[in-house]
């Protein structure tokens, strides 16, 4: 991973939540996400390691944190987690509304 300045390292474990191979257009797939990754793509990643052995310096990365990865990735979960908590506004909307409803039909109290 280009780092500007420098460079930094990146497990094919760490670049993703998933089980991911490496293909022959020299990509890496998610299996179950089918998210690819290729050489020039722009990543958001995470430094874990540094190591100076021998003079020269070594920066580990991870994608696999929220908020990490892909730039489109990014994107796209944002979009999820969007359409995801307005469902749950509209869930909780229409339940209080239905609750609201039975209180006004409810039964009649005797005298």
């Amino acid at each position: 991973m280009d780092l500007g300045v420098m460079k930094g390292m990146i497990h094919i474990s760490q670049t993703m939540d998933d089980y991911v191979s490496f293909s022959k257009s020299n990509t890496l797939v998610g299996k179950a996400s089918k998210r690819s990754l290729k050489s020039g793509d722009l990543c958001l990643a995470r430094v874990v390691a540094i190591s100076h052995k021998g003079g020269e310096l070594k920066i580990g990365l991870t994608m696999r944190q929220p908020g990490l990865g892909k730039i489109e990735w990014i994107k796209e979960d944002e979009i999820k987690k969007n359409k995801a908590a307005q469902k749950e506004l509209r869930d909780e909307e229409r339940a209080e509304k239905g609750k609201s409803e039975k209180s006004k039909g409810g039964k009649k109290k005797k005298k």
